[in-house]
């Protein structure tokens, strides 16, 4: 995808030279098979690269680790040794090298890329191939290559590299990294990368796809939680043996971290990685004078950058901090506490239309996110606005994940409307489509189907639909004889079922 403006990506590195004998384990260069792990081999070979290196053979060294990674392509330990090769190659005075092709499959075509890159180490565009190339091979390679880490790792050294004050940055580097970056899902790369190549030049289209991404992004973390997948993996480890260096046995542990995460976020404010290192430090305290300026750092960052996610991240602070105070009041409400019963309240109503207000502003800043327009509707449910909250859970039926309790939720609307035949049909496929009829949500759509059912059976006076009614009461019965109130529902619906015959 061109971005911006900037044309085309640029293809992988050039083809010529060097020549190694297929087969021979002393040149693991082109063994003339695609890709195939054997770690025996593949250690047989960084061996060999470790003891060229060590002599300074560091031309060898590289064969010998782009040898190893054939058969062990996923190892993120070796590809930084080669990448500590390719520099010590090159302040040793290494020139830059044609690189042939290595082999036919996907792996061989991204280590030919990494092996150019490693050839001639301060070309951001070999980078940039390399990263492109990683991306395909684990679209297209999947599990059995499992490149996803090492993609992620090449996109935060690429940007990291086109960024360098001693060379000039490339939008099209920065276009090329965002394409490559969204379609693993790191979307905080890209937009790190995006962020960057707005520095470079305003740029409405620029401003539209980091909207994009800031949704993409926070729909993939609301499904799955911050911080989950490769992304963990991926660690500084200069930054973490600095903080850890800071934290030494005198004083407050989160206090010196807090400490050293501001430093590095002051050093380099632009960096919205070290922005959220230092949010996570304050909110970790739960203290409010910490969480107060975790929340203004968040507003000014959004106010910054244009990135609603920031002001949701501020709005998700704010509610730790309204939830740990009704927890509070509830404890002191139990032990008898009268004035905590009424705050406890109060509390509630404050956080609802809190709520309300958060979500509505979430869901018209992310229109298509699905399950935003759920958590939406649930809390206009709450409230008693019936109309909203339905527009919202119909939206939330075409969400996989949320479909059945936005049937479920559906089903309860149109009951506090009066209209029961819709809620019947509509509570009657959620539970049509549920997996699991036995699980928490799959007891909740067959109670709230017989409820239904019990009531329309009344007023039509219509015996099948309370033998069907009876029919759920005996599912639940033998599923779950604790269930709510389902031993008395069963009584009750029998006795309707008897009067109406």
């Amino acid at each position: 995808m061109a971005l911006f403006g900037l044309g085309k990506k640029s293809t992988g590195g050039k083809g010529g030279g060097g020549g190694n004998k297929k087969g021979d384990e002393n040149n693991p260069g082109d063994d003339g098979e695609g890709f195939k792990r054997s770690l025996r081999n593949a250690n047989k070979f960084f061996d060999y690269g470790d003891t060229a290196a060590d002599s300074k053979n560091f031309d060898y060294a590289v064969e010998c680790y782009v040898g190893g990674l054939r058969h062990n392509p996923d190892n993120l330990d070796r590809h930084e040794q080669l990448h500590d090769i390719a520099k010590r190659r090159s302040v040793n005075g290494g020139k830059p090298m044609k690189v042939k092709p290595i082999g036919p499959s996907l792996v061989d075509k991204m280590l030919r890329a990494i092996k150019a890159w490693a050839c001639d180490w301060n070309n951001v565009n070999h980078m940039a191939d390399a990263l492109e190339a990683a991306v395909e091979a684990n679209q297209r390679e999947g599990e059995e290559a499992n490149l996803a880490e090492i993609a992620y790792w090449l996109g935060g050294l690429t940007i990291q590299y086109n960024a360098n004050p001693n060379g000039k940055p490339s939008r099209r580097v920065y276009a090329r990294i965002i394409d490559a970056m969204e379609k693993i899902e790191a979307y905080d790369l890209a937009l790190q990368a995006a962020q960057r190549a707005l520095m470079l030049r305003e740029d409405d289209a620029i401003r539209d796809r980091i909207k994009d991404l800031t949704a993409q992004r926070y729909t993939k973390e609301s499904s799955q939680g911050e911080g989950e997948g490769f992304q963990k993996n991926i660690k500084d480890k200069e930054e973490q043996e600095r903080i850890q260096a800071e934290l030494d046995t005198s004083g407050s542990q989160s206090d010196k971290l807090i400490a050293a995460s501001r430093e590095q976020y002051e050093e380099s404010p632009e960096d919205m990685d070290k922005l959220q290192k230092l949010v996570d430090a304050l909110v970790r305290t739960e203290e409010v004078g910490h969480e107060q300026e975790a929340i203004k750092l968040l507003l000014h960052a959004h106010e910054q950058l244009g990135q609603y996610r920031y002001k949701v991240k501020a709005g998700d602070v704010k509610l730790r901090q309204i939830n740990r105070a009704l927890r509070s009041f509830n404890e002191q409400a139990k032990a008898g506490d009268e004035a905590a019963k009424a705050k406890l309240q109060e509390g509630l109503k404050k956080r609802l239309a809190f709520e309300l207000k958060e979500y509505g502003e979430r869901a018209q800043n992310y229109p298509t996110d699905l399950k935003l327009k759920f958590e939406l509707g649930k809390r206009q449910f709450q409230a008693g606005q019936y109309d909203d909250a339905i527009g919202n859970f119909q939206e939330a039926t075409r969400e996989p994940k949320s479909r059945s309790q936005a049937h479920l939720y559906l089903g309860r609307c149109f009951v506090q409307k009066q209209w029961l035949d819709e809620a019947m049909s509509t509570v009657d496929k959620g539970l049509e489509l549920h997996a699991d009829p036995d699980d928490a949500i799959g007891k909740e759509l067959r109670y709230d189907l017989m409820n239904v059912k019990i009531k329309v059976a009344q007023e039509k006076k219509d015996v099948e639909i309370a033998q069907g009614a009876q029919d759920l009461a005996s599912e639940l019965l033998q599923t779950d004889i604790n269930y709510k109130d389902i031993r008395q529902k069963m009584d009750e619906v029998r006795k309707l079922v008897d009067e109406l015959k």
